[in-house]
């Protein structure tokens, strides 16, 4: 899985930039278990959306930059984010793209249920339905305006 390893690759990266951080510092400052930190680092977990917007506003970088879809590290500033599905439906609908496209090309069918009672998909996922869409992870979760 590219994404996983490039999040892991990613993470350590920036983690020693910040002066050598411990994983353990990284997991009290983001309110998850040390071991959670570790198994990401080692790319032996998925990490949850919510956990990779966790990562991604602690360091101000961008979504696509910790999972590796790009190589320009975009400063984005924390913000409120909408619920999931609610944002996705209106990007899938700027672009034209409906759930049965997305359920036949990038993700089963019954995710799209477990979103609209407020489940949370994992990173991965949602990097695969904004390559298949052709936007930034940060858009199509409402991180950006872009």
């Amino acid at each position: 899985m590219e994404i996983m390893s490039k999040f892991s690759e990613r993470l350590k990266e920036l983690m020693f930039d910040c002066g050598q951080m411990k994983s353990e510092a990284l997991a009290s400052a983001l309110k998850v278990a040390g071991p959670t930190v570790r198994s990401w680092m080692n790319g032996k977990r998925d990490v949850t959306l919510a956990n990779a917007v966790k990562v991604a506003d602690f360091f101000g970088c961008s979504l696509d930059y910790l999972a590796g879809l790009t190589d320009v590290d975009h400063q984005v500033e924390a913000r409120t984010l909408p619920p999931f599905y609610e944002n996705l439906r209106k990007v899938m609908a700027e672009q034209g793209v409906t759930r049965y496209q997305l359920a036949k090309n990038v993700v089963a069918d019954i995710f799209f249920t477990k979103w609209a009672h407020g489940g949370m998909p994992m990173l991965y996922t949602v990097c695969r339905i904004a390559q298949y869409m052709n936007v930034s992870v940060d858009y199509l979760i409402g991180r950006t305006d872009y």
